[in-house]
This record gives C-alpha cells, sequence and structure tokens, in this order.
C-alpha cells in the first residue's frame, strides 16, 4: 500500500511540475512576444519611405504621436491615399497660420485602402491623439461600390445585402488591415456576423503580435540591415537626398542629375543601374563634371555598376555640385519586361535607395517629396492630361492585368449611374464615425 502511495505521489509530482514547466514556458513566449512585436519594432527608426509599407508606418506614426507632445491645436488628416496623396503638411499649416493666423500642427494618420469603416474601428485610437479638428478627405474608390460588381456580375449596390459588403471588408485578403490595426474592435463589433472561424483568427491576432505583425514588420527591419549593410539596390520607393532634377519615385534620373559627394562616396563610391534599353543605340558614357575636373565612365552591360570618381574632385569645395550627363536615355514605354511602364518619360540610370546620404533618413513615411512624375503634368492642358490619364492607368489590359481593379472602378462608376442611391455600408459608417467625432468634441469643447 506503501508502494502504491510512493508511486501515486511520484506521478502526481511529475504531473505538477510539467505543468508548471508548460505554464513557465506560455509566459516566457508571451513576454517575448510582447516584448519584441509590441515594443522593439516600434522604438527602431523608421526608413520606409513615403507611399510605401502602409500599414506598419500608420502604426508607427500612431504610436510616435502617442509619445509626441502637443503643442499646438492639432489637425488630424486620416484616411486613404487620397489623403496624404491631396495634402502637404507643411503647405496646408502654411496656409492656415496665413489666412486666421493660428499656429496649427498637422498629422496624418492614413493607410492605402482605409475606408469609413476602418476609420469606425479606429475611432477610439483617432480619439486618443487628441486631435481638435479632423479631416478625412473621401473619393469615390473609398465607398468601395465596385465591390458588389466584383463580387458577383449580377449584383447591385441598390439591391445588395449589407452582410455580404460588410464580410468582404473585413475579409483579409481584401483588406488586411482589420488583422493588422483593429483586431479586438473588430471582434467585439462583428463577432455575430463574423462566425467562429473569423473571431478566432481575430483573437488570435490581438493575442499574438507575430501572428498580427508577421506579414509586415520584417520589411523595415530588412530595410533598415540594408542601409547599412546592404548595396541599398531592391526597393519599393526612393528614400535619398532631394537631388536639383528630381527622379523618379522609383529613383530613376533623367538625362541629367546633380549631386553633392558625401564622405562615403569618397571613399566606397556609389551604384547606379543601368537597363538594356539605354544600351540599344551603343554603349552609354555617363560624364561627371565639377568645376573644370571632368571624368567619363562607359559602359557596354546592363545591371548595377560601381562609380568611383578620381580624387580630383574631392579637393575643390566640398559644397559644389557635381553634375552627371548621360549620353542617351530611355523611354519604360517601349522597354520590355520589368522595365516597361505606360509613361513615355525621358529617364537615365537609377540611383541607390539612400543616395546622397550619410546616415539614412528616417520618419519621411508621411513626407512626401517632390518627384519627376509630378513634374510631367505641369504643362499639361486639361484635354492632354486626361488622355494621358487613360493611356498611364486604363489601356491595354490585355498587357497588364495588374489594372483590373482600376478597371473595375472605371465599370462601376458607369454601372451605378443607372441605380438608384442607396447608402450602403460605408456610407453608414462615415455617418456614424462623425457622429462620434461630435459627441467627443462635445464632450470635451474643443
Amino acid at each position: 500500500m506503501a508502494q502504491i502511495k510512493n508511486t501515486i505521489f511520484k506521478t502526481t509530482s511529475k504531473r505538477t511540475n510539467h505543468g508548471f514547466i508548460l505554464i513557465v514556458g506560455i509566459l516566457i513566449l508571451f513576454l517575448l512576444d510582447f516584448s519584441f512585436f509590441r515594443v522593439l519594432i516600434w522604438k527602431v527608426p523608421n526608413e520606409s519611405p513615403w507611399s510605401s509599407n502602409h500599414f506598419y508606418n500608420f502604426l508607427y506614426e500612431y504610436f510616435s504621436l502617442q509619445e509626441k507632445q502637443k503643442k499646438n491645436y492639432r489637425i488630424l488628416i486620416v484616411g486613404s491615399s487620397i489623403a496624404h496623396y491631396s495634402f502637404d503638411r507643411e503647405a496646408f499649416g502654411k496656409e492656415i497660420l496665413e489666412r486666421i493666423g493660428k499656429n496649427v500642427e498637422v498629422e496624418f494618420l492614413s493607410y492605402a485602402g482605409m475606408t469609413p469603416l476602418d476609420a469606425w474601428l479606429c475611432r477610439q485610437k483617432i480619439v486618443e491623439l487628441k486631435p481638435d479638428f479632423v479631416i478625412f478627405p473621401i473619393n469615390f474608390i473609398d465607398w468601395r461600390l465596385h465591390r458588389a460588381y466584383s463580387l458577383n456580375p449580377e449584383y447591385k449596390n441598390e439591391t445588395i445585402d449589407s452582410k455580404i459588403l460588410l464580410l468582404d471588408a473585413l475579409d483579409f485578403f481584401e483588406a488586411p488591415q482589420s488583422r493588422f490595426i483593429f483586431p479586438l474592435e473588430t471582434t467585439i463589433e462583428f463577432f455575430a456576423e463574423l462566425g467562429f472561424a473569423k473571431t478566432s483568427e481575430y483573437i488570435s491576432a490581438f493575442l499574438f503580435g507575430f501572428y498580427r505583425y508577421k506579414d509586415i514588420f520584417w520589411k523595415n527591419l530588412r530595410s533598415l540591415y540594408d542601409h547599412r549593410y546592404g548595396r541599398n539596390i531592391s526597393y519599393h520607393g526612393y528614400n535619398g537626398v532631394q537631388i536639383p532634377e528630381r527622379v523618379t519615385s522609383l529613383g530613376w534620373t533623367g538625362k541629367n542629375f546633380s549631386f553633392i559627394l558625401t564622405e562615403k562616396m569618397k571613399t566606397e563610391g556609389f551604384l547606379v543601374q543601368i537597363v538594356p534599353e539605354i544600351l540599344a543605340s551603343g554603349p552609354l558614357k555617363i560624364t561627371f563634371k565639377k568645376k573644370n575636373k571632368v571624368q567619363s565612365f562607359s559602359f557596354i552591360e546592363p545591371g548595377w555598376k560601381k562609380i568611383l570618381l578620381d580624387n580630383s574632385f574631392m579637393v575643390e569645395d566640398p559644397s559644389l555640385l557635381i553634375t552627371a550627363e548621360l549620353s542617351s536615355s530611355w523611354i519604360p514605354f517601349f522597354a520590355v519586361g520589368e522595365n516597361k511602364d505606360w509613361n513615355y518619360d525621358r529617364l537615365g540610370v537609377r540611383l541607390q535607395q539612400t543616395f546622397g546620404t550619410e546616415i539614412p533618413k528616417n520618419g519621411m513615411q508621411y513626407t512626401r517629396e517632390e518627384r519627376l512624375e509630378d513634374i510631367r503634368y505641369l504643362y499639361m492642358s486639361d484635354l492632354e492630361y486626361s488622355k494621358y490619364f487613360n493611356f498611364r492607368l486604363l489601356e491595354d489590359f490585355d498587357q497588364r492585368p495588374g489594372i483590373g481593379y482600376l478597371i473595375a472602378l472605371k465599370d462601376a462608376k458607369l454601372r451605378i449611374r443607372e441605380e438608384k442611391f442607396v447608402p450602403v455600408l460605408h456610407f453608414q459608417y462615415l455617418r456614424k464615425f462623425s457622429s462620434f467625432l461630435k459627441e467627443k468634441k462635445s464632450l470635451f469643447g474643443s
């Protein structure tokens, strides 16, 4: 009997130890998950350029604004890419100062595809930032009226079941922000509509930072590594110095460009990308000049090529610009493969992402600098702009299936003209969001 009791005691003791180890292991995992995904990834510098890594930039900006001391009247611009494409922070603040003599803080909290439903689910986050005035620029695309037709050509916005649109708006593939930004709010608001499986996914995203942020956090970390130890040649958006002649959003120069030589360039040089199209008429010659100093490089093969200038360029005044002139240029519309694009810009070479910077730029996620694409439209008439718009965004669908989304928007605009107006899903949530802000304004008296 004593032996049996002893065996039972040992078995119970082992189970207790195993249970304790399991609990400790789970707590450690939660601690590691919290430390890395809830704290550390938001403390490192954000070296993502404007209009890239949208959801990471949104959350990074949100956490930054939480810590930023409010000093003046705060205007918060929320919404989709319409918001951060349409407003220039500095120009807007300056105009308000000139018109009413009031110093204001203009801040952005937006990401590509932010809808009124999203704004409603983000309402507490928005209020936490203590805005005095909220601006929500909105366009046809933000109502997502095209989705009814995309889900089923037989659907109409005037008759479609709102639950169908709601579930579509919360689908991870169509709207990943629901997992990244407001999983708990979505669960509380719509658990009855989501069902058990979807609700479980949202709860998992709320509880585990790895599951929630696994698709967005690594891009900035990869950029941090590349900017320090890599070649900075694979990127979505240029984040180097603003050269006088401007570059495209992807870092392509025109036939001429100029820059100031940095200390790193003096010893390590810099890289430029040469495409096959620019070599079609023969070798590419790039001539660099600084006062009476001249040096030329000739290239016969495409790829990323290293430029290391002579010491004579370093003797002159370091603040003087070095000019570069290319012997030829290329036009994206006549290119092939990944270089083909629907524009007639005359381009030169591509610069590294952090070109001309000693320390990589950070905090640029909502700072929009002028690019060659902007200059393209300056001298166009309305008719020329309209033609170019259609050419740039809507033509040759058979050659670029990626514009299917834009075609769907165009078709939706034509179809909806024949329907009776019904304030479907996002119209309802814009009203809710607006009413919520008005209520908060009356409560706080701001």
